[in-house]
């Protein structure tokens, strides 16, 4: 055990980074597995595993440590999920999607996105559009990585993206539209000299 002021070896270091960065990052793991899986107590338990994980990793640099505790969090959430992604799949193998160019989110986006309640998502996209939503939408993961990790047919990869991207147009976006309105608008009233609303 390390105590203050003692020098910490290496493990002792590599340990205190690893919870420091899940310590720091837990309520956007938890987003990123409570997305994926669609149940919290299944989400609790994915970080709890990449916890253990990542204490055996080895890893030198702080921002690859936080993206690595991401991707070993999703990793982790996926294993409880693997039925039904299978499912999704098989289901929408037929699908294609029409669209050439699929970009991951923004950071603005990623923003907007994760001040979106993850169980309501749930209700909306399947697991295998929400498992791609995180992997290639939020951690960038390619979508060739997402169908290694996911066990599905690219088309069905690229399929899950195209539905959580509409997803998102649909219902976060315009909500993020009608709130800059609005703001702009407030703005715009409260700088106006003489108190008179102006709204152009």
């Amino acid at each position: 055990m390390y105590r203050l002021g003692e020098p910490a070896t290496e493990e002792q270091g590599n340990s205190t980074n690893v919870n420091g960065v899940f310590a720091e990052q837990k309520e956007s793991l938890y987003w990123t597995a409570l997305m994926i899986t669609g149940d919290a107590e299944s989400a609790r338990q994915c970080i709890i595993d990449a916890t253990g994980l990542a204490q055996n990793a080895d890893g030198a640099f702080r921002d690859w440590l936080t993206e690595w505790a991401h991707v070993a969090t999703a990793r982790q959430a996926l294993k409880t999920v693997r039925l039904p992604i299978r499912e999704a799949a098989d289901q929408r193998r037929e699908t294609s999607c029409s669209h050439r160019k699929h970009a991951p989110f923004s950071p603005a986006e990623l923003r907007l996105l994760h001040e979106v309640n993850a169980r309501g998502v749930a209700e909306r996209l399947d697991v295998l559009a929400r498992a791609v939503l995180v992997l290639y939408g939020c951690r960038r993961l390619s979508f060739t990585d997402c169908t290694l990790l996911l066990n599905a047919p690219l088309q069905c990869v690229v399929d899950g993206f195209c539905r959580a991207r509409q997803w998102f147009q649909d219902s976060v976006a315009p909500t993020e539209s009608l709130r800059h309105s609005a703001s702009t608008r407030l703005h715009a009233l409260r700088n106006d000299p003489d108190g008179v609303p102006v709204w152009g």
